[in-house]
């Protein structure tokens, strides 16, 4: 595509975008058109059917929602300045609890005063007695509204503090998981790597895939990227089944999975690998409706090693090293669909 073609392209998904966001009366925000065009390219079902749901003239707050549910940037940065603001209230609290603080002590100085005017007498007569207690009345009036003004705010402080956690534990929750599957994404697998490689870890071996969809660029061009959306939520579940408990499986990019199984040597890896190949072969069957049956989806499986890596960094090389030696090999009839770092048939190094 020539560089005015790809202008064209994209002057024209702008206009689409501005075009849906005037019709539903959203203010023309920079993060409100990012989350428009995410929900326009189709490429995440759940986010366009949120979008589409949008009353018109929704509040901020409403659209505001969806794209920290969605972890979209111009959204997660806005739940930071949330928390900053939080922070803030947090610090205008302590001066309030300092000033309530310091109305108790004057009351009980007030009190002190008092009982020493009545045991040394010096209260020669009922006048100055209620005077006293007109005075102690007074600073305990102040104080219990004090303590009373107090209370609240420690309550809406609280209840700040506990939507603001929610919110952050949920902004985790999202920014470690892939919005179109539900696994774990490639924050998530390196969180896993350093765990594995951790000096305090048991150093079992490990084997960590890498499963590239070979021909689901081409899908997605052909039939569009809704069904290349489908395609990868299913093979997602063909996965899924295919771990066990103690296993590891995440989406790290469009069109590759990641897994990390444990106790597991090279024999080991190459059973599993010719497993998940016949699992996508046997599983892996689309019948759209209307547009007949999709080609057959192909896997290519880059594996390393843990014995053979010392760290997550070079363990995630290795496989990515084994996987491009399948890419280099190409796709013709009998080419291999596994590769494993260190194979000395196959000279992956």
């Amino acid at each position: 595509m020539s560089a005015d073609n790809a202008r064209q392209s994209r002057d024209r998904s702008l206009a689409v975008v501005a075009q849906q966001m005037a019709k539903q009366d959203v203010a023309g925000l920079p993060r409100n058109y990012t989350l428009f065009h995410e929900a326009l390219s189709g490429s995440d079902p759940a986010l366009t059917r949120d979008v589409a749901t949008l009353p018109a003239g929704a509040t901020q707050a409403q659209i505001d929602e969806i794209g920290l549910r969605y972890q979209l940037p111009g959204f997660v940065v806005l739940s930071i300045a949330n928390r900053d603001e939080e922070t803030r209230r947090v610090l205008d609290l302590v001066g309030t609890i300092a000033q309530a603080t310091l109305k108790k002590q004057n009351f009980v100085r007030a009190l002190e005063t008092a009982a020493e005017s009545l045991r040394s007498g010096s209260a020669s007569g009922l006048a100055d007695i209620q005077a006293e207690l007109d005075h102690l009345q007074a600073n305990l009036s102040e104080t219990l509204s004090a303590e009373i003004g107090l209370t609240k705010s420690l309550e809406l402080a609280a209840d700040r503090l506990l939507m603001s956690s929610n919110l952050a534990e949920a902004a985790r929750t999202n920014s470690l998981s892939d919005r179109l599957t539900g696994l774990p994404n490639h924050v998530a697998l390196a969180e896993k790597l350093d765990l594995l490689y951790a000096p305090s870890a048991e150093h079992r071996p490990a084997a960590l895939f890498v499963v590239r969809l070979v021909d689901l660029g081409e899908m997605a061009q052909t039939y569009g990227q809704v069904t290349a959306g489908r395609i990868v939520k299913r093979a997602a579940a063909i996965f899924r089944k295919a771990i066990k408990k103690n296993d590891f499986l995440a989406r790290t990019a469009t069109d590759s999975f990641a897994f990390l199984f444990e106790d597991v040597d090279r024999s080991g890896a190459k059973a599993i690998a010719d497993r998940l190949v016949a699992s996508i072969a046997d599983s892996l069957v689309f019948a759209g409706s209307g547009e007949g049956h999709y080609p057959h989806m192909r896997l290519s499986i880059g594996v390393a090693l843990s014995t053979e890596a010392f760290s997550p960094q070079q363990i995630k090389l290795h496989a990515a090293t084994a996987l491009e030696s399948l890419r280099a090999q190409g796709s013709g009839a009998g080419t291999d669909t596994v590769a494993i770092f260190g194979d000395p048939s196959r000279r992956v190094s």
